[in-house]
């Protein structure tokens, strides 16, 4: 068996099959970002990869067509459903918080404000960086590209990883709220406003607690 972690970008998903040593075979094209559905898949010994990968895509389509809905007047299509969950995905570790963080980016498409999503602009870093980079420096949030949420409105070009049932589901039905920003609170999860006054108390708070956890250490 192999497992494909929720929010693998499709680097990490081949790298996982590739070295898999009871695999055979090379994989032929390289899937689009999004496509792979992170789950734990069980084969035969000396299976090729490419049937693996075949299965994965197969399950994301199986999942998200489980999930769509054509009353939804700001995803466009499926591959939108994909893409803004994986935005979802790669902000929340928390299964509650996911519909609260879509519901964030829900509110600002409807205002006409830029998602703002800070994994979108360490996708772009880590698209051709051997070393994953965790870091965010105020020149990549104005460097333009297609992933670049601070420059530009809307959803990236692609999804940024492969999002799991629960953010997907998000992305679908996000709670009912008025807020617009969100930052983290230091311990996991994240504290929520609907207006940039609270919401730069609550980054104070954050670089507090962080400075904290520093001097711990």
């Amino acid at each position: 068996k192999l497992t494909i972690p929720e929010c693998s970008s499709i680097k990490e998903t081949l790298d996982i099959v590739n070295n898999n040593t009871f695999l055979i075979g090379n994989i032929s094209t390289a899937p689009t970002e999004g496509t792979i559905f992170p789950d734990t898949y069980f084969f035969q010994r000396n299976d090729d990869k490419n049937i693996i990968i075949s299965r994965m895509q197969r399950k994301m389509d199986k999942v998200v067509a489980s999930i769509w809905r054509y009353d939804n007047n700001l995803l466009q299509s499926q591959g939108d459903l994909i893409n803004l969950a994986s935005l979802i995905e790669a902000e929340a570790m928390d299964n509650f918080e996911k519909y609260t963080i879509s519901s964030v980016f829900y509110n600002r498409i409807k205002k006409g404000m830029k998602l703002q999503s800070d994994p979108t602009i360490l996708y772009y870093k880590n698209l051709k960086s051997k070393i994953k980079i965790r870091k965010i420096f105020k020149k990549d949030l104005l460097l333009d590209n297609p992933w670049n949420t601070y420059t530009r409105k809307g959803l990236p070009l692609t999804a940024i990883c492969s999002p799991g049932i629960q953010a997907l589901d998000a992305a679908m039905n996000p709670r009912n709220t008025s807020f617009l920003y969100f930052v983290a609170d230091g311990v996991g999860g994240h504290r929520f406003s609907d207006n940039y006054k609270e919401h730069l108390a609550n980054i104070k708070l954050w670089k507090d607690k962080l400075r904290e956890s520093n001097e711990i250490k």
